[in-house]
């Protein structure tokens, strides 16, 4: 992979690159095609396939005959099979990584629109959580949903979920037989997610199957899903109905998407440059929602905040119309973006000059007639004391490291307790410190801790947040 100004953000099948600017200049965006996968180095290898078809078939025989679910003839009809976890704000959560390759030639590939998007040998769909895949997956933000009612036929969770690396690890997963016969695997889910439904038991559709993770051979959060018409691997298609899908000659799904969808995925206010991580890292999102005024970010000139928009499939020759609105939804300022190459999936970036008068507003995008927008409040440093938040105070990097950092900006002054707690709750470090500069920038002492997950707690008064956190 090639190098780049910037650090770069490892996704499924693809890298942001974002040009920085100090000023109102535009901006360009980049992206690198990563492609881990081919014929010969599969998401699932063949011998899982083999293991998963004598799985399924055993537990078929059992359960499905126990409990008197008959097949029916008519074939099932698909929903989307993931979606945003409750209190999700961002305006979309994913991309299409991959479909489903129909070109039976080594080193070449068609999808079911006859464009390129797939890889060598695929036979799913890769549904990919971005931006900030392992952000969201720490968080839950996307959801694995049944995309049919069925019977779950084999199932496994357990397995580490921040593989980066094509190779022939498990993956946590979830299998479904629907009424039809027909099968769904959904792979890659994060460790502990998985449903606790049983093998044998019955689920609806859209009903909670897992969130999406990076479990094994994979080289980031996604959701591979893969649907066979049979009992057998071999028996694979394609729900997605296409000029090139010489598979199956209708779509499985209830409502097919478009083979693109260009939307602004996520638009947001950060106080100073993003730092996109690699794969397993989640990076630094600087996001903020809360500036006080007079404002000076890390890098940036006096006053200025930068201005994410993250673009997915954008249409070369459209434009993203941008703008900053007062709290009476007046404009502040506004500018334009127009899109002259085709990313699957890319990050730009604006400083713009904050307001200076106290008040919620919002930095909104136009595209394609449909709106994007974050919000954000403007106060003054006399205020401070009364739009106190621990939510202030972020730890750098996640996943935490040999060094770790406790930072936060705009802190009411006071004393403070710093704990770390394994997950069993046991106390491994106890610090009280006091702040007299309204900023915290307190050294860690995570060299002495092992891999796995920790909580750490910041509190004050009757205020406290817990921050769980793994180290790699």
């Amino acid at each position: 992979m090639k190098h780049v100004l910037l650090s770069i953000l490892m996704a499924f099948y693809m890298c942001i690159t974002v040009v920085m600017a100090q000023s109102d200049a535009p901006v360009s965006g980049s992206e690198i095609a990563y492609e881990p996968y081919s014929a010969t180095n599969p998401e699932i290898s063949a011998e899982q396939y083999l293991e998963l078809e004598t799985r399924c078939n055993d537990n078929s025989a059992r359960f499905i005959k126990a409990s008197n679910v008959q097949k029916s003839s008519a074939s099932v009809s698909l929903g989307w099979p993931i979606k945003a976890a409750s209190g999700f704000t961002d305006c979309e959560y994913h991309f299409i990584g991959a479909y489903v390759d129909h070109n039976a030639a080594t080193g070449a590939v068609t999808d079911y629109n006859c464009e390129s998007n797939t890889y060598d040998g695929h036979h799913g769909t890769d549904f990919a959580a971005w931006p900030f895949g392992f952000y969201k997956m720490e968080n839950n933000y996307v959801e694995i949903i049944a995309a049919a009612a069925g019977t779950i036929v084999d199932k496994h969770d357990g397995e580490f979920d921040r593989n980066c690396a094509g190779n022939k690890l498990l993956a946590n997963y979830v299998i479904i037989q629907h009424s039809d016969g027909s099968r769904a695997l959904y792979w890659h889910m994060k460790n502990t997610s998985v449903t606790t439904k049983a093998i044998g038991q019955q689920v609806a559709q859209g009903e909670y199957l897992g969130v999406i993770g990076s479990s094994g051979s994979s080289s980031g959060p996604h959701l591979h899903f893969e649907v066979w018409s049979g009992s057998a691997a071999n028996t694979y298609i394609d729900p997605f109905a296409g000029t090139c899908n010489k598979i199956n000659a209708t779509s499985w799904w209830a409502n097919q998407r478009p083979h693109t969808e260009p939307a602004v995925v996520k638009a947001s206010v950060h106080t100073t440059d993003v730092v996109f991580a690699t794969c397993p890292e989640t990076g630094t999102i600087t996001e903020s929602n809360s500036f006080t005024v007079p404002f000076q970010g890390p890098g940036l000139a006096p006053g200025y905040a930068k201005f994410y928009i993250y673009l997915r499939e954008a249409t070369v020759g459209t434009t993203v119309n941008l703008s900053i609105l007062n709290p009476d939804a007046s404009v502040f300022a506004s500018w334009t973006y127009p899109v002259t190459t085709y990313y699957k999936n890319t990050a730009y970036q604006w400083s713009k000059k904050l307001p200076t008068i106290p008040g919620d507003y919002t930095f909104q995008t136009d595209y394609n007639g449909k709106k994007c927008s974050s919000n954000f409040k403007i106060s003054n440093s006399t205020d401070l004391k009364s739009q106190f938040s621990l939510s202030e105070i972020k730890i750098f990097p996640i996943p935490i490291k040999e060094t770790s950092t406790l930072k936060g900006e705009n802190i009411e002054n006071g004393s403070y307790k710093i704990t770390i707690q394994d997950i069993a709750g046991q106390i491994l470090f106890c610090s009280e410190i006091n702040i007299d500069n309204m900023s915290i920038n307190l050294d860690l002492p995570t060299k002495q801790l092992g891999a796995g997950y920790y909580l750490i707690s910041v509190e004050t008064g009757n205020k406290r947040i817990i921050r769980k956190v793994f180290k790699i």
